[in-house]
């Protein structure tokens, strides 16, 4: 293989990663972009983006989460990837802590993330329409 075509191969690959990249972005965006506003209604802003979330996917991922934590261009002294996995964390087990006083169960996927399965999505709804009596 000359260099040139060595060189068009990387390009190549490059190019395809930075697509991969930018529709992951894409999607990112547009789950960011709408939190039901009922879940504001009985819970703190952080936990009610990470619903929302958890209710757009059948398993969200630790990585996925994390994205709903992040405190963009705000100074916080504890920085990093593993501050921001407990950040996730602990918000997670303050929901599902809210939640279960309510009769909701949000699934942990060990190693994987969590899950929230039809039934206890039809009990969130049941609670978000009792919240606006």
């Amino acid at each position: 293989m000359n260099e040139a075509s060595r060189i068009q191969k990387l390009l190549s690959d490059q190019n395809a990663e930075i697509d991969r990249l930018k529709e992951e972005i894409r999607q990112l965006r547009a789950d960011l972009s709408e939190v039901d506003i009922g879940f504001y209604r009985f819970l703190p802003k952080q936990q009610a983006g990470l619903l929302t979330a958890l209710c757009r996917r059948e398993i969200a991922t630790f990585d996925y989460l994390d994205h709903f934590t992040e405190e963009h261009g705000r100074h916080n002294r504890y920085t990093g990837e593993m501050h921001q996995t407990l950040r996730t964390k602990v918000t997670m087990w303050k929901m599902r802590n809210t939640l279960r006083k309510h009769g909701i169960e949000i699934k942990v996927l060990r190693s994987v993330g969590y899950s929230i399965d039809d039934e206890n999505k039809a009990k969130l709804k049941k609670l978000m329409e009792k919240k606006d009596d």
